[in-house]
């Protein structure tokens, strides 16, 4: 036992380690617009014949500090999604190779963006993301080390897609610290970690009426709350219980906000009553901090005062305003927008406490936004999950979800391929050039139900990401009717299609592409012949308001992808920037 426990954590430190450098890698390739490092290298001859043969030899020049990384590409990806050997080297001067581990990599790295004119406060930029990345890699590594020693057992219960919401184990693949969380400590990882299995109550607090602001969807107030939690509310408020409202809380969150003197002060007065822990177990999905109860179908987008990634994962009054200004209109469309192959998960309303002896933005402490989440088919998978393999295998989660709908069996996954473009890309398109809305339909919003292994409906859910064509929104009286003119989810045509690009045909569709071509032992390039045959298909079909959208996608020479690794190193997590990639549709 205690052999297999060593084993454990060398094989999941490994594993963390080659996933987090291949993101630092593709990362830094992807922003500095290099679109393929492979090199014949002729001056490197006598190197390149003792090289390990994991692959073709790549060259990494850092031009601001004149340093050379090498190794080898084990599958190239056109869209940047490289995988790499296992040995790194740098170029010393005299023709000599040093081996790289991780730390001298990521040290080579940071100098290098440290020295660039844009970067204003190198030394303490570079030590504070290089304590996010090892922040990430240790989570990583820690969570793939639990999954090893106990947690194919433990899941094996769970429902289907809670399962696939718990095993986003390397997350965002071009992101340099996509497992870094700051706030909790190791020994709360288990309880309240996604990726530990964490399930656990929600804690509930009494508010007095007049400090909640709250909005709703007509009629979806009375289901928002477990009826379990709202009657112990009632046995513990008695006759006082139509003074108060009842909010559900993260139980880290509300150990947190007891503490806040105000907060003390108000609970001494009875304005904020602490009702503890109670009514059904709920499961932190992908996202950390959005919770789940499948057997009611009750989900909370709950505030965490925990830094995920690069920011703290708290509900802001513009948030949860962008959030219901988006339900409100898909409320009003939906009849339109939704059918058996395509489903919004929508918000249904948020509540808020405010208090005038706190700064307004305090709030986001305390809001709650409301997202029930019914998924009548059990084989229903959150897709960022379902890209990777899980520790320890080679076969991605989704090729086995696929096999396990249709008795073990696979499908032509061209064929595959092409049916889930259909119920989500020319979804997602038909959204947009008729009624001016685009989600924010990246991995981590996007489920997809199988049956009988074939894609059979799929789900795009967070409408805090929405944006809305301005001007389609004046055309369509929802200006006038649904939202203010000034609505945080308006925005100007170009940036509502910028966003789905980036989204969905970056993000997205460029890493269920190469989860498919890299499985099958495939270029990536037949797969995006398929996303041009279904585009072309739907154009000769399509009505004019279509035509602009697919034609750029058909023919422009690039797309837009987020620049993660520099955002993150310039503190622009919140106004992150763009560079241009190579547009693997354009035909």
């Amino acid at each position: 036992m205690l052999q297999q426990q060593t084993d454990a954590v060398a094989r999941s430190t490994e594993l963390a380690e080659m996933a987090t450098i291949r993101a630092l890698l593709n990362s830094y390739l992807r922003e500095t617009g290099e679109r393929d490092p492979r090199a014949a290298i002729p001056g490197l001859r006598y190197f390149i014949d003792t090289f390990p043969k994991q692959g073709d030899p790549f060259l990494l020049h850092l031009p601001m500090i004149d340093k050379t990384i090498t190794g080898a590409i084990t599958y190239y990806s056109a869209i940047g999604q490289h995988a790499y050997g296992s040995f790194f080297y740098e170029a010393i001067a005299g023709g000599v190779f040093r081996e790289l581990d991780m730390g001298r990599l990521l040290t080579l790295l940071l100098t290098e963006l440290g020295n660039r004119k844009e970067a204003q406060n190198g030394h303490a930029d570079e030590q504070r993301v290089r304590s996010r990345i090892e922040n990430s890699f240790r989570k990583m590594s820690h969570y793939m080390e639990h999954f090893l020693n106990q947690m194919q057992v433990d899941m094996a219960w769970k429902p289907e897609c809670v399962r696939s919401e718990q095993s986003l184990y390397i997350g965002h693949p071009f992101h340099p610290y996509p497992k870094s969380t700051e706030g909790f400590d190791f020994s709360e990882l288990a309880a309240y970690s996604p990726e530990m299995g964490a399930s656990f109550q929600l804690h509930y607090f009494a508010v007095r009426k007049e400090l909640v602001h709250e909005e709703w969807l007509d009629g979806e107030e009375s289901m928002a709350l477990p009826p379990f939690a709202l009657l112990h509310a009632r046995q513990q408020l008695g006759d006082a219980a139509g003074s108060y409202k009842v909010l559900p809380m993260h139980p880290w969150q509300a150990v947190y906000v007891m503490r806040q003197p105000q907060i003390q002060e108000r609970m001494k007065k009875a304005d904020i009553i602490s009702l503890g822990s109670c009514g059904p177990v709920v499961y932190p999905t992908s996202s950390v901090r959005t919770v789940w109860e499948p057997t009611g179908g009750y989900g909370f987008k709950l505030p965490l005062h925990v830094r995920i990634t690069n920011l703290l994962r708290e509900n802001t009054q513009e948030q949860a305003e962008r959030t219901m200004d988006a339900a409100r209109v898909l409320h009003h469309l939906k009849d339109e927008c939704q059918n058996d192959h395509f489903q919004i998960l929508s918000e249904t309303g948020y509540s808020s406490v405010r208090l005038a002896e706190m700064p307004e933005e305090w709030s986001a402490c305390f809001t709650v936004i409301y997202r029930p989440m019914e998924l009548p088919n059990p084989f229903t998978y959150v897709l960022a999950s379902m890209l990777e393999c899980l520790p320890g295998q080679t076969e991605p989660k989704l090729i086995q979800a696929i096999k396990h709908s249709r008795q073990g069996t696979l499908p032509d996954l061209r064929e595959w391929m092409a049916a889930y473009l259909r119920i989500s890309m020319v979804s997602l398109l038909r959204m947009l050039a008729e009624q001016g809305i685009s989600f924010e339909a990246h991995l981590q919003n996007s489920l997809v139900s199988l049956k009988d292994g074939m894609p059979d409906c799929f789900y795009v859910r967070d409408l805090e990401g929405v944006s809305i064509d301005r001007r389609k929104a004046a055309e369509a009286g929802w200006t006038q009717s649904l939202l203010a003119e000034s609505s945080p989810v308006l925005y100007e045509e170009s940036e509502a299609w910028m966003r789905t690009k980036y989204y969905f045909f970056v993000n997205h569709l460029g890493s269920l592409v190469h989860t498919i071509a890299a499985y099958s032992r495939e270029a990536e390039e037949p797969y995006w012949r398929i996303v041009q045959q279904v585009l072309q298909q739907e154009r000769s079909e399509a009505d004019e308001r279509m035509l602009p959208y697919i034609d750029d996608l058909l023919h422009s020479a690039s797309l837009p992808a987020k620049a993660n690794f520099t955002s993150c190193f310039l503190s622009r997590g919140e106004r992150p920037l763009f560079v241009d990639i190579p547009n693997p549709m354009k035909v």
